[in-house]
């Protein structure tokens, strides 16, 4: 009998309490297939993923369409930024071109082509997704009229919402739609409640968080970062990490809606800290192998 009251104690003081965060497929599953791609979002659901993370850019004639580099020719077999092609052009490239497994090419040539944002909207219709808005030219203002005319045409609302590390993007996007927290006010407010013990987060009324579209946070489970500290003589720095705790944790979700989503988690160990922490999303490179955490 010792075996097993071992192993019931063993699973029962280890247990975080909280519920397995949701699965989210980073670019459709950017380790399993190639990124971005329709093919890549079709095994990621197959794979059980949860949540689709894709990254946006414009055509020429300002079309949302799925691609993340700055250069064409990182991924596909043409060259330049995506504004300088029109969405037809952009049909001719092969998406898959650069991919790889084992060093065989093994999509090259079959007809992987760059999606447009509508398309995916409306061949997932119960799908939901997060937009990382990455286009480098786009001008901000004109990209939020485009974004909210299509939510609007799609009725997407309740399935999206939207990242950038731009907060000059998020910042014209119209204030019902759902978006995430600027990068650079997460890793703040991360920082001083993991080093300084100091939570930067008010407690918000419940008429407040009633429309609040912007309750979301995301950042590294582990994020290597430089720390400035100020001396009376000069000034110093050194390397450091910021790891996410219960103490973070805690003061982010100072309000009750607050949504947390942990980036890189890759591995079960990483998985279930971030399991255990509370966090509610997770974003996984390779879908295929996060199925098997839970």
């Amino acid at each position: 009998m010792k075996p097993y009251i071992s192993a019931f104690l063993l699973i029962f003081c280890c247990d975080s309490g909280f519920a397995e965060p949701l699965i989210v497929a980073h670019r459709g599953g950017t380790a399993d297939h190639p990124e971005n791609t329709k093919h890549a979002i079709n095994m990621a659901l197959h794979n059980e993923a949860d949540i689709l993370w894709l990254s946006i850019q414009f055509s020429k004639e300002g079309i949302p369409v799925l691609y993340r580099p700055s250069d064409l020719k990182s991924l596909t077999d043409g060259s330049g930024l995506v504004s300088d092609f029109t969405w037809e052009e952009l049909q001719q490239l092969d998406a898959a071109y650069h991919f790889k497994i084992q060093d065989q090419y093994i999509y090259r040539g079959q007809g992987i082509t760059i999606p447009s944002l509508q398309q995916i909207i409306q061949s997932y219709p119960d799908t939901r997704f997060i937009l990382d808005i990455k286009s480098p030219d786009a001008d901000p203002v004109i990209m939020a009229e485009i974004l909210d005319k299509l939510i609007k045409e799609t009725q997407s609302l309740e399935r999206i919402t939207f990242y950038s590390t731009e907060s000059k993007y998020l910042a014209e996007l119209p204030k019902y739609i759902n978006k995430y927290q600027p990068r650079n006010l997460t890793r703040k407010i991360l920082t001083n409640a993991i080093m300084a013990n100091d939570c930067k987060i008010t407690k918000k009324s419940e008429s407040n968080l009633a429309n609040n579209t912007d309750m979301h946070h995301a950042f590294e489970l582990k994020r290597d970062v430089r720390v400035v500290e100020k001396f009376t003589l000069g000034r110093g720095s050194s390397r450091a990490q910021l790891v996410w705790n219960q103490q973070a944790m805690s003061c982010f979700k100072i309000n009750n809606d607050t949504k947390i989503l942990l980036i890189g988690i890759n591995s079960y160990a990483d998985y279930q800290l971030a399991k255990s922490l509370g966090a509610d999303y997770v974003m996984v490179d390779s879908p295929s192998t996060a199925k098997h955490w839970r």
